[in-house]
């Protein structure tokens, strides 16, 4: 669980440069520019504007992107600061040549942008708004850092503008395919609509028809019914008549995603996996979901071969009452039979692709398009009808590497963190009530395709029940008060545990980890001994499973009457910016500086080390969110734009007249009271925001100074003494005296230290892998020997030294008749040149001369292993004859 050191640091907030980056530069209030544009973003949709790419943050303010370099802008803030600190209170003159705060990226997109998702490796950028999507190619840093501060007009492609268009179903969700080719001209996007249309994109610069249609589009609700893998499973175009049926209202998505990103220490089957949620609480998936040319890491192929293999065989040998098992595992085997026979296209060396990936082409056996597997439900009461689901978090189980190579002489180079190991699949939900749902599914998914339509086929259709999801806990992320407005919650995963992420509502922002209880759940599910199991299950199922802390709360100011958004926060961890949690309202940036706790920070060893604390450097405490002044103080007055605005322009020279009591009069009165009302109102809640801040500082400070009287009189104490009297002297003792104390107490702590240090390292320490059968069977035999060797009674060590006189000559016995029998069979062996004469007897068998020569050579090394034993174990028996 993260620790909140601070929040907004100084460089993001005004008046630093920082801040100009999040804030809206309209001339309108905040409560007149957001009517129009919070409305639809609010509960009708994620809003992820914004994203990253290394050090770089890509924000979308005022319906604009703007770009910045986080690391820049700090530092720029520390030379200012350094710079006004050496010349005083003099004003700093403005240099032509400063490098402005953010960059405008313009781009040809008419909607609301409600998401920006840069591609894995920083190419490209996709830009969702309700209904369309756009791809923008997104320049260099460097081209970007420049000083000139004119908007960067960005080269952008509309993608599908016949499918993603208005009178088309909305986007929910957009992802980067994990497992697909991501250079500086191509790229691999999945689309996901309302109406549960799903479409794999394949981009390609050169190829401008690959923005207008996908190369894989499949309807679910037609998928769900599939028969055969002949059926046409596209979604229906806007010119054909679509009915109404059940599942319109049963299947409508509302958001998406892949259940890994490529990892090789995942399950293999995760990256190729989309799980999609439907609004009702129902989740489908998707398997293998994969474009016409994919990278494979280096442990899919062989765990899948690994897994399959005595599973088909397992099957082959089983009851009958497992055809449909069967027929899966055999639509696997072929599967990945088409991919080992495949020669692979080389490995891709752009920046985001997978390290010591291969990549393939998709096999066309058994088919392209999987089969849909679900419904996936779990059990939440009958108190709710539907759960009105709105994103999906999924985490992948890990990859058992000892089971990946037992019985390999070679192993793979994959480091799997022990305390990030999992072998179920964790499932995240959010509602619109702000709750978070954590379930699990003990049933892995694979991967499964609908049948080929033959003449003689007999295959039938895998099981479609409903599979049951296992309900962990459900917990808040907003108070009662909170919840009655609906919100639409987003995930963002942590970069330090798998198993800890960030939940963004509109007010607030909730850290939620559960990397210990997965801990103890894997270690009870590995367990040999499985006598009591199911209690010990029930007890770490029903104990502290999550574990839940408030990150970040919106001011009262910056909560209008809209309702507006929290965008989708970032999560950064380097050495320059450290762990930092950054989101930003309409109005103003929120951030946290978060320190790595000792559960996660095993997982972080490979970015930082471990450093400890120097003896006099003081503990940072935890302190309040800076105080963020609100933007209607700095909002433009709406009188300066009420002519323009508000009265239209053949009234407008009636202003020059006397006033009349008119209709057109009082309306016009009406209006400029509407409007000053609204920015009078917003003023006079960010005063008295202001006012309670004042009073709630003036009540701590008398709180401070009355704990600083308290300290001062506990210190007079320590330097006083009471006497038989009971009358109190000040200054008796003798600094020394209290000099020696304390220094006995520093000494006592860094002892205290050290063997912390210590028993932290020796834990660290402690781990391995398990002996084998074979190290066991060894260390029994060394114990035999040893204890034969040791020293006994008097009595009893002329009886051992017998018994081990004997073995000594039965060993050097067998030596030298091995020795013997060695000699005369390398004897009766011919040469190669009488192997190879033509006197040579045709009745024996020819023995090739390469197996001869190991044969001797085997013979050989055993004849030296017994003179090595033999030559030990006498010069060990004549330190024992010494010894007596």
């Amino acid at each position: 669980m993260p620790k909140v050191n601070s929040f907004a640091p100084a460089w993001l907030c005004r008046p630093s440069p920082g801040a100009s980056l999040f804030t809206s530069t309209s001339v309108k209030s905040p409560a007149q520019d957001s009517r129009n544009k919070t409305n639809a973003s609010g509960a009708n949709g994620p809003t992820r504007t914004l994203a990253k790419r290394g050090h770089e943050v890509f924000a979308v303010v005022d319906n604009e992107i703007r770009w910045s370099n986080l690391a820049r802008l700090k530092d720029q803030w520390e030379q200012g600061r350094q710079k006004r600190g050496s010349a005083g209170q003099a004003k700093e003159k403005t240099d032509g040549l400063e490098v402005p705060p953010y960059r405008v990226l313009s781009v040809p997109v008419y909607g609301l942008i409600k998401q920006i998702l840069p591609s894995p490796n920083g190419a490209f950028m996709a830009i969702v708004t309700e209904h369309t999507v756009h791809i923008s190619v997104l320049p260099d840093a460097s081209h970007l850092s420049s000083t000139d501060t004119s908007p960067i007009r960005l080269k952008t492609y509309q993608l599908g503008p016949t499918t993603h268009v208005i009178p088309e179903a909305p986007v929910v969700s957009a992802l980067w395919h994990p497992l697909g080719l991501h250079t500086n001209l191509s790229g691999c996007i999945v689309t996901v609509t309302a109406d549960s249309a799903v479409r794999v994109w394949e981009l390609d610069r050169n190829n401008h028809w690959s923005f207008d249609e996908p190369t894989l589009a499949l309807d679910l609700k037609k998928l769900i019914d599939g028969t055969s893998a002949d059926q046409d499973f596209k979604p229906s175009k806007f010119s054909n008549n679509k009915g109404f049926t059940a599942d319109i209202i049963d299947m409508e998505a509302s958001s998406a995603c892949f259940a890994g990103n490529g990892d090789e220490r995942e399950d293999a089957w995760a990256p190729m996996t989309l799980w999609v949620a439907m609004r009702p609480g129902d989740l489908y998936a998707l398997c293998p979901l994969l474009p016409s040319k994919w990278q494979a890491p280096s442990t899919t192929i062989p765990s899948l071969s690994a897994a399959n293999g005595p599973r088909l065989a397992a099957l082959l040998d089983g009851a009958e009452n497992q055809e449909e098992q069967l027929a899966v595992c055999r639509q696997q085997f072929e599967w990945l039979r088409e991919i080992d026979n495949q020669v692979s296209l080389g490995s891709s060396s752009e920046a985001g692709a997978i390290e010591g990936a291969d990549v393939y082409t998709r096999p066309v056996v058994p088919s392209a398009i999987p089969r849909l597997q679900g419904p996936f439900r779990f059990d939440y009461g009958d108190a709710v009808d539907d759960l009105d689901l709105c994103d999906i978090l999924v985490i992948p189980p890990r990859l058992d590497v000892e089971d990946l190579m037992e019985g390999e002489d070679e192993q793979l180079a994959v480091e799997v963190s022990e305390h990030d190991k999992l072998s179920v699949t964790v499932i995240c939900l959010s509602s619109t009530n702000g709750r978070v749902h954590v379930c699990l599914e003990l049933d892995d998914v694979e991967g499964q395709w609908l049948p080929k339509v033959t003449k003689n086929s007999t295959f039938q259709i895998p099981w479609s029940e409903p599979s049951d999801m296992i309900l962990v806990e459900s917990l808040d992320t907003l108070k009662s008060s909170e919840a009655s407005s609906p919100t639409w919650p987003t995930f963002t995963k942590d970069v330090l545990s798998r198993y800890s992420f960030f939940v963004t509502t509109a007010t607030n922002v909730v850290s939620f980890s559960m990397s210990s209880w997965a801990q103890r759940l894997e270690a009870e599910l590995q367990a040999e001994d499985t006598s009591g199991s199911e209690f010990r299950l029930g007890v770490i199922c029903d104990g502290d499973v999550i574990k839940r802390q408030r990150i970040l709360q919106v001011s009262e100011a910056d909560c209008t009457g809209q309702k507006e958004q929290l965008a989708t926060s970032l999560i950064f961890f380097d050495f320059d910016l450290g762990y930092l949690l950054i989101t930003y309202h309409p109005s103003n940036p929120y951030a946290a500086i978060m320190d790595v706790s000792e559960e996660s920070f095993s997982g972080a060893l490979d970015l930082y080390e471990h450093k400890s604390p120097a003896p006099g450097s003081p503990t940072v405490l935890p302190r309040r969110a800076p105080y963020q002044v609100p933007a209607i103080l700095y909002a433009e007055s709406p009188l300066d734009s009420f002519v323009e605005k508000y009265v239209p322009h053949r009234q407008r020279h009636t202003l020059k007249e006397n006033v009349r009591m008119s209709p057109a009069t009082l309306d016009l009165v009406t209006t400029a009271h509407r409007v000053l009302s609204a920015h009078t109102n917003a003023l006079e809640r960010a005063a008295s925001d202001l006012f309670r801040r004042c009073e709630r500082l003036q009540g701590e400070m008398k709180d401070q100074l009355k704990q600083f009287s308290d300290v001062a009189e506990r210190i007079k104490d320590v330097r006083s003494e009471i006497d038989e009297d009971g009358n109190r002297k000040e200054g008796v003792r003798n600094s020394d005296v209290l000099d020696k104390r304390l220094q006995a107490a520093r000494d006592r702590q860094d002892q205290l230290v050290q063997r912390y240090d210590a028993l932290r390292k020796k834990v660290l320490n402690s781990g391995g892998r398990p002996l084998s059968e074979k190290e066991k069977s060894w260390i029994a035999e060394v114990n035999t020997l040893s204890e034969s060797l040791v020293d006994e009674p008097a009595k009893e060590k002329e009886e051992e030294n017998q018994r081990t006189s004997q073995r000594l000559d039965m060993v050097k016995r067998l030596a030298f008749d091995l020795m013997a029998e060695t000699k005369s069979i390398a004897a009766k062996v011919p040469s190669p040149t009488e192997l190879g004469s033509p006197t040579s007897g045709g009745s024996q068998p020819k023995v090739p001369q390469r197996l001869q020569r190991a044969k001797i050579a085997d013979a050989m090394r055993m004849v030296e292993r017994e003179s090595a034993v033999i030559d030990a174990i006498t010069s060990r028996l004549e330190r024992l004859n010494t010894s007596l």
